[in-house]
């Protein structure tokens, strides 16, 4: 059994500082669109739980009645930023739970606001007279706002009230005649289908203060600094520095992992910039820019390359330059900041890969295929692996750090050499290893000749192909069946088939669609009854790609 994954300490400071600690309590400055008390990744600890332990904090946990878990007392809303406050023992909680009752704690929550409001401080009463809707609550604690900068009708502002409802502050700033930037009711049918990055509440809990319940004469006084992107937002009117830093929070779990180091970072207008895509290899950054979508020009450009290389430590950072849709202008991938770098090695999930990310339009690694490469590796252990349009074989090279003994199929050699270097890169001998120059469909006759059996098949076709030689034109919509059916005779009892298609058009029940439609032909060409399989897996987008709903569907079909 593999140890559990050990977390990055100097990311995890980083995004999610301690800003108080002692035997008592723990507080730390809560990202945006993370919960803290979510596991950090699969099967993982909490959030909340690995600050503590990558921290040093939990060594300071009295003896008493702890259980060694963190109980949240102040969590900021999901989507906003802040103070958070978690109890280390159950008398701790026990008194902060007093002190909020008889209300001792004081509360400063900073938003970005909109309106007209009638002056630069406002004092607000709690009154039931005050609200049109009588089915609403009222509100229940006065409040003094106060704007801090101001632009027209945005501004920013703070709120200080001994409520820590994010509810009661939002009612607070409707009685000044203001709103909350992004503060919008989004229906299910809206949060099930979004067409591109749904608003967020712009607010931030920026303190908390309180008489410290197990001494004396001392306050606690917590504070989270306010956001940069707030005041960003307020005077240049851009949400751009908002959405990247909330992107980046969003992978956290990703970057905390030492045993990967290269993801997806952006995912264009589903992340609130249309037409920019930006992916990490390491110390370097790629971004796309995708002509007529991208609203910015070259210096925005300039300055997003420059936030990357502050946040992330980046070397390099290079610009590729898509064409717009029906268009055969191509451009040349361009060093916008840094170094030139002429390829570097990764690692994804404790396997090296060499990318090439200045060089064509692809890197040499599919980055949304982390999870799935590592499912089949576990699928693959000590089997046989047959991989198809194998590219520069990161499947199979997965699957043999397992044990598996595999066979690369790509039309290209340079690709295969390329895979052969990934797998010296680990440290693997090329000996139980096939690379072979063919076409999927001419492999197929071969293999079926040779009367070759695989374990474990993988099928990542291009959605478009046209060869010289076979001349043949690939498309996917149209041939994934005969692709599934040439395959079906090689794969042995009890194995396993990888299907996936990158296609936006073509849904995940479309691929079992073509399973069943292959089964039906293959019992026909071999005129006997169906054979039998089963779905095991309708593998979802990792995290970093997940925003991007329809950018690549996965199953993982068993054979019986």
């Amino acid at each position: 059994m593999k140890p559990k994954p050990e977390p990055n300490k100097k990311i995890m400071k980083q995004f999610v500082p301690v800003i108080f600690t002692d035997e008592h309590y723990l507080a730390v400055a809560k990202p945006p669109r993370i919960d803290l008390e979510s596991t950090a990744w699969r099967r993982g600890p909490r959030f909340i739980d690995l600050i503590d332990e990558t921290t040093g904090a939990k060594s300071m946990r009295s003896s008493g009645d702890s259980d060694g878990t963190l109980t949240p007392l102040i969590l900021p809303e999901r989507y906003a930023t802040g103070v958070a406050l978690f109890a280390r023992t159950a008398e701790a909680q026990r008194r902060f739970a007093g002190m909020a009752r008889t209300g001792k704690l004081r509360f400063a929550h900073v938003v970005v606001a909109n309106g007209k409001p009638p002056r630069t401080r406002i004092a607000v009463k709690p009154n039931k007279s005050q609200t049109k809707n009588k089915t609403a609550k009222p509100l229940q604690q006065s409040a003094k706002i106060e704007m801090l900068d101001s632009t027209k009708e945005r501004h920013v502002a703070r709120c200080n009230t001994a409520a820590s409802s994010f509810e009661e502050v939002r009612k607070a700033f409707r009685l000044g005649g203001l709103s909350i930037e992004g503060d919008q009711f989004i229906t299910p049918k809206q949060a099930e289908k979004p067409k591109q990055l749904q608003p967020r509440p712009l607010a931030h809990l920026e303190q908390v203060i309180f008489p410290h319940p197990f001494e004396q004469n001392r306050e606690v006084n917590l504070r989270a600094s306010i956001p940069g992107p707030f005041l960003e937002v307020v005077r240049s009117g851009s949400l751009r520095n908002v959405h990247l830093n909330s992107a980046l929070s969003i992978r956290l779990s990703v970057l905390l992992e030492k045993e990967t180091d290269c993801l997806r970072l952006f995912c264009g207008k589903f992340e609130g910039i249309s037409g920019l895509i930006v992916d990490r290899y390491k110390n370097v950054i790629e971004m796309e820019m995708q002509q007529g979508k991208f609203q910015g020009d070259d210096d925005e450009l300039g300055e997003i390359a420059d936030w990357y290389m502050a946040q992330l430590k980046a070397k390099t950072v290079y610009l590729k330059r898509t064409a717009r849709t029906g268009s055969t202008q191509k451009y040349p991938i361009e060093l916008l900041r840094g170094v030139e770098v002429d390829e570097v090695t990764v690692l994804s999930k404790g396997t090296s890969f060499i990318v090439k990310p200045g060089q064509g339009l692809s890197s040499g690694l599919f980055l949304d295929h982390r999870e799935n490469r590592a499912y089949v590796a576990k699928l693959a252990q000590n089997k046989t692996l047959l991989n198809l349009f194998a590219y520069t074989c990161g499947f199979s090279v997965a699957a043999a750090r397992e044990g598996a003994k595999t066979t690369n199929v790509d039309l290209s050699v340079a690709s295969l050499e390329w895979g052969k270097r990934n797998f010296e890169a680990n440290g693997l001998k090329l000996d139980d290893h096939i690379f072979i120059k063919s076409d999927a469909f001419d492999y197929f006759k071969r293999a079926e000749r040779q009367k070759k059996s695989y374990d474990v098949i993988v099928i990542d076709p291009p959605s478009f192909a046209r060869t010289k030689k076979p001349k043949r034109t690939f498309e996917v919509k149209k041939n994934m069946v005969d692709l599934i059916v040439g395959a079906m005779p090689l794969v042995s009892g009890g194995g396993h088939m990888l299907l996936a298609t990158n296609n936006r058009a073509l849904p995940i029940a479309w691929l079992i669609e073509q399973v069943e439609d292959a089964v039906d032909r293959d019992a026909m060409n071999h005129k006997r009854g169906p054979r039998s399989f089963q779905i095991v897996s309708k593998s979802k987008l990792p995290v970093d790609f997940a925003a991007d709903r329809a950018y690549q569907k996965t199953i993982v079909v068993r054979f019986d």
